[in-house]
């Protein structure tokens, strides 16, 4: 089963209120930060806020009943301004380092030239103003959902170049279903699924991400909308509301689906390689989809039933993980396309689909013999 695939990839190889924004600076650390990656395309810097939404509702994931959800959420933004100070990759407490230490297979050895993660660096730049929206109506706005045992910060090369062609785009980590959440007080929380959910192979476990997971990590992105939409002065009231769009990998590609289904203003969706889980199982979204994948074609049958302008773009001699950016954490991983040819496909393709829905222009797609693409 698919789903079974996906968690047990997670899991071995990749290694309402508000809290204040996160204000520090990596140069606090003195700490020589690497990039890893290339910097954004866009006309734009890219800007970041990284924040805790305190009031998302009841939490059907925790482990203690009765529980408030908490959902850290980073927040990137085009920015023409530069502080010379870029942030790190990971989180500031080492909780993300921590557990992808813990959950790298003792029996592989670490790459000799491999990247102390610690010391990655991201292109993003906190405590810098949001640029002016150039059409005068706000900046469009894409939400974000990592995939299973992963983090907010997955697809970051991804999300920081859409942010650099002019996007706001809200990055949540799903609390309980994360391999980690790192909360702005230093506090932290694991991931937790119930002892007889753990696999999804079973009806129980297919059970709990069909009926439980899926519906949860929906309501996170609609609360985080919800969140947004009360506080657009933090981010100088520089958001357009009527251009929403939603993406994931994974597992996120179902939050993605599911929350554009149900939120009137979101306009279109990306499901980067990723499954069908709660009412888009069986309702198809009936909006603009681009559906990315692997040759193995897990997301066919979702383009036959979309009943609106539809996108699968297939690349060759790829695998589940080479759609986020673990080559970039990880030296020597493995892979049939080389990573800077892949992450390219994917900032195209991302890109110009989003660029068509929301701002009105025309698609670009990606010139490659590695990309197979139908529409209907």
């Amino acid at each position: 089963m698919m789903l079974k695939l996906l968690c047990k990839t997670g899991f071995i190889t990749v290694l309402a209120g508000l809290t204040g924004c996160n204000s520090d600076d990596n140069d606090s650390k003195n700490t020589a930060y690497t990039h890893v990656y290339p910097a954004p395309d866009g006309p734009y810097r890219v800007g970041v806020a990284a924040c805790d939404v305190l009031d998302a509702g009841l939490d059907s994931m925790s482990p203690i009943p009765n529980q408030t959800r908490r959902l850290p959420i980073k927040v990137y933004y085009p920015t023409k301004q530069e502080n010379g100070t870029y942030q790190s990759y990971f989180d500031r407490w080492g909780h993300q380092v921590g557990y992808l230490d813990r959950v790298r297979p003792k029996d592989v050895p670490v790459h000799p030239n491999q990247f102390k993660l610690d010391e990655l660096a991201s292109w993003s730049q906190a405590n810098v103003a949001i640029a002016p929206a150039a059409s005068g109506s706000g900046w469009p706005i894409l939400f974000y959902s990592h995939g299973a045992f992963l983090f907010e910060v997955d697809n970051t090369e991804l999300l920081e170049d859409l942010a650099s062609r002019g996007y706001v785009v809200v990055s949540i980590n799903h609390t309980y279903i994360s391999g980690v959440a790192s909360f702005q007080d230093g506090s932290s929380e694991g991931t937790y699924l119930p002892s007889d959910a753990k696999d999804v192979g079973t009806d129980k476990g297919f059970a709990y991400f069909d009926q439980v997971v899926a519906p949860q990590i929906t309501h996170d992105v609609i609360s985080v909308y919800q969140w947004l939409s009360r506080h657009t002065e933090r981010f100088d009231d520089q958001l357009d509301e009527s251009r929403i769009g939603t993406l994931g990998y994974s597992l996120g590609g179902s939050a993605a689906m599911n929350s554009c289904a149900e939120m009137p203003d979101c306009v279109a969706s990306v499901n980067m390689d990723g499954l069908l889980l709660g009412d888009v199982r069986t309702q198809p979204l009936n909006k603009p989809l681009l559906l990315l994948q692997t040759p193995k074609q897990v997301l066919a049958q979702a383009f036959e039933d979309n009943g609106h302008e539809t996108y699968l773009l297939t690349v060759a001699n790829t695998n589940h993980r080479d759609f986020m950016d673990q080559n970039r954490w990880v030296v020597g991983y493995r892979s049939g396309i080389e990573g800077d040819l892949m992450h390219a496909i994917v900032k195209q393709s991302v890109g110009t689909f989003f660029d068509r829905y929301l701002n009105d222009t025309e698609i670009e797609w990606p010139e490659s013999d590695a990309v197979t693409i139908q529409v209907k």
